[in-house]
């Protein structure tokens, strides 16, 4: 529905890289010409990414980084170029859709497809993929994004809206994925490219073991939730140079299968802590916010001032006002 088009593509370097992360890269683009728009500068030419696009590529990475093969080293990159907007309906999830599809089409190791729908709640009802003029009056701008039978993500804002109300568009946002990643599948059947597998780097075998038996009691003083956020953050990289160096005698060579083993058993242990003890790291339950506190008149010459301090983060805001003969005409 719509004259919105948008182009993406999957592509991947020839050969692998040494490393322990994922060397996933995003990039999207609304051009000018899909609006029938040029650039108001003197080069007409697409420059550097809004603010907004560099946050549509967040939204495309976090769905779709986790479910590529573990092992995958080769430079990844995803390309998506809105070509034809016709200014009815955000772009945002069909990005995120298209991204998925031209990597899932690819033979980079996704291991499902992924796909994303926009919800919006106006006049008491929930509504899937509505217009602009729509979101101006509803009181919810949601993402949604996952696979055929699990969500990965959810990106947006709510003004003051129940929770049963947010888990019911949360479900009604995957019942609209569930049916663009049934139509993936079958579009890969006729279309996709054999996953490969065959330079995946897999850890040797005990390395996982090794780490768990040697650092999982570290890893829970880690997160008790007693220390502060500068605290944390030292005894985290104490920690982590520890365990490099002392795995480098047992396992060498194998520098970055080790930082990785590392990762995936802090990532268990965050999951299990909040998941059976309802805490955070920082000790706080899952339902606690951060103290917040904020101080207006901050500053004594300037027009406006404020500061914001939520738990250990603080901001100071400035605000100038300018004179009647410097209004944009």
């Amino acid at each position: 529905e719509g004259d919105s088009v948008l182009y993406a593509t999957a592509a991947r370097d020839k050969d692998t890289r040494d490393l322990d992360f994922l060397p996933l890269s995003v990039d999207h683009q609304e051009r000018f010409s899909s609006a029938g728009l040029t650039s108001g500068a003197f080069n007409k030419r697409d420059g550097r990414p809004a603010e907004h696009e560099i946050l549509v590529c967040r939204l495309i990475d976090r769905p779709l980084r986790p479910l590529i093969a573990d092992g995958w080293r080769h430079e990844t990159q995803l390309l998506s170029w809105v070509l034809s907007y016709d200014g009815e309906r955000t772009c945002d999830p069909l990005a995120i859709t298209a991204s998925a599809a031209a990597l899932w089409l690819s033979d980079v190791p996704l291991k499902k497809p992924v796909a994303a729908a926009m919800v919006g709640y106006v006049d008491g009802r929930l509504v899937m993929n509505p217009t602009l003029e729509q979101m101006e009056h509803s009181r919810l701008h949601l993402i949604v994004a996952g696979t055929e039978d699990a969500v990965l993500m959810i990106e947006g804002a709510a003004d003051f809206l129940p929770e049963a109300l947010m888990v019911e568009a949360v479900s009604f946002g995957h019942e609209a994925i569930k049916l663009q990643c049934a139509a993936l599948e079958e579009l890969a059947k006729v279309a996709g490219k054999e996953k490969k597998y065959d330079t995946i780097k897999t850890p040797p075998e005990g390395i996982q073991t090794a780490v768990d038996e040697a650092y999982a009691a570290d890893v829970d003083k880690l997160y008790s939730g007693s220390m502060t956020k500068k605290e944390l953050s030292t005894a985290q990289s104490e920690l982590s140079k520890r365990v490099t160096e002392e795995m480098e005698e047992l396992f060498p060579e194998e520098t970055a299968a080790v930082k990785s083993a590392y990762k995936d058993l802090m990532c268990r242990r965050i999951f299990q802590l909040g998941k059976t003890e309802g805490v955070r790291i920082d000790g706080r339950r899952l339902d606690e916010v951060r103290p917040i506190d904020s101080e207006a008149g901050l500053l004594p010459r300037v027009h406006g001032s404020a500061l914001f301090t939520r738990g250990e983060t603080q901001t100071v805001a400035t605000a100038t006002l300018g004179d009647s003969g410097m209004k944009q005409k």
